[in-house]
């Protein structure tokens, strides 16, 4: 294989570690980043959200050059995106369902819970949007090519994580493909969100007393399911995660996986499910999968590497690595590199403007809205929390004064 070809082994090598001098440069503080007993796990989501954004930089090249959102030569490249989001899921599914089997011996706090997600996911989605937003009126001139009914509606689907689908904003065809797609995967997560409340029923959790409310929510949402319009599918790495949590609270099977042996054993399936499938939903494509996540819930960091200084950095940064890449790759491709270069570039070319502009400017990006956005929007999430606390009780609190104001009414009238 000739390392320097559009799918080779050398640009990704490059652009990883780039990366990962970058983050280690631009976040400076990891006081917040603790040192917990599933830090591989924490230290496995910035690579993922790499190996997605080099998966989409791969789809750029074809954009570029072609105009065609295509491309199929690898399956390396491919499954940078693909099995990456397996993995994903797998994180989401097993960090949720060890809160679900710890909340057995302490009560789970779902309005907690639920203003935690609201509040990691959400700023930053919203800054995407608006980003899109601006975009989008740009290349339409600033003009409505669509009644103001039907751009409002769209606009809701978009801010609404797209849970009601992707539509084109004002005709602008393939709005998509400014955050080059990755926002698909915001359902499955909202999804598996609200289904938490009956997983954690089934698992024996103990809840405040009012988690009839969202046990209501979670029922409503899993027989709303085709409304969603999900694959169902994709719901099998979340239950690899489920059941990676489960057997991790063995703790002497745990400790017994956690070794040179264990770190080795990941590696190899990493390799093999990356390389060795071109379906990324088959059995054996998860199974592999699964093994290999499972080693490294176990404590295995491979060899130290997800432990690193920069690979947590990386990881602070992974959210807006993953949700902004599609933004900064169409805003430097459409507005920073001339269209007549782009017509004619060289893999070699186009690869040189990935490592040395579009990747530092990613995690640039990346770490100034974690410092400025997500990490003061996660610290504030507990205040988010008692503020709606404080509502309700207020209200109740209000509603029963009107009742009694009423009662004494009804016995002043009375003869």
């Amino acid at each position: 294989m000739d390392l320097f070809t559009l799918s080779g082994l050398l640009p990704a090598l490059l652009v990883t570690l780039i990366a990962l001098f970058c983050a280690n440069f631009f976040v400076r503080d990891l006081a917040g980043i603790h040192h917990h007993e599933f830090a591989s796990i924490d230290g496995l989501r910035g690579f993922l959200a790499l190996a997605v954004y080099l998966h989409h930089a791969i789809y750029w090249y074809s954009f570029a050059t072609h105009h065609t959102w295509v491309f199929g030569a690898s399956h390396l490249y491919m499954n940078f995106g693909h099995v990456s989001v397996n993995l994903f899921f797998m994180i989401t599914g097993f960090l949720f369902t060890l809160k679900l089997i710890d909340g057995r011996t302490r009560e789970i706090d779902w309005l907690k819970l639920y203003c935690s997600r609201f509040m990691r996911l959400t700023p930053l989605y919203l800054c995407l949007m608006a980003a899109v937003f601006a975009i989008v009126a740009y290349e339409t001139h600033f003009t409505a090519l669509e009644e103001t009914d039907t751009i409002l509606l769209e606009l809701r689907n978009w801010l609404l994580f797209v849970i009601l689908g992707v539509p084109d904003i004002n005709s602008y065809l393939n709005t998509h493909l400014i955050t080059a797609g990755v926002i698909w995967t915001l359902p499955y997560e909202w999804y598996f969100y609200f289904l938490l409340p009956l997983l954690g029923l089934a698992i024996g959790s103990k809840s405040k007393s009012t988690s009839g409310v969202w046990l209501i929510l979670s029922v409503v949402c899993l027989t709303s399911f085709y409304s969603w319009h999900l694959n169902i599918g994709m719901f099998y790495s979340f239950a690899a995660g489920i059941l990676t949590a489960i057997i991790v609270r063995t703790h002497r099977l745990t400790s017994k996986l956690r070794s040179n042996m264990g770190n080795l054993i990941a590696i190899i399936c990493l390799i093999i499910g990356y390389t060795c499938f071109s379906n990324y939903m088959s059995f054996s494509c998860l199974f592999v999968l699964a093994t290999a996540f499972l080693f490294i819930a176990c404590g295995n960091n491979l060899f130290g590497l997800l432990s690193c200084r920069p690979a947590r950095a990386l990881s602070c940064v992974s959210y807006g690595v993953y949700l902004l890449q599609g933004v900064v790759l169409f805003v430097v491709m459409r507005y920073g590199i001339p269209s007549d270069f782009q017509a004619h570039m060289s893999v070699h070319q186009y690869w040189w403007i990935i490592c040395c502009l579009t990747t530092p400017l990613l995690v640039a990006i990346s770490a100034v809205s974690w410092r400025h956005i997500e990490s003061p929007a996660i610290s504030a999430a507990p205040r988010f929390a008692q503020w709606l606390r404080n509502i309700r009780t207020v209200s109740t609190h209000n509603s029963m004064n009107t009742e009694n104001n009423i009662a004494i009414s009804e016995i002043a009238k009375e003869p």
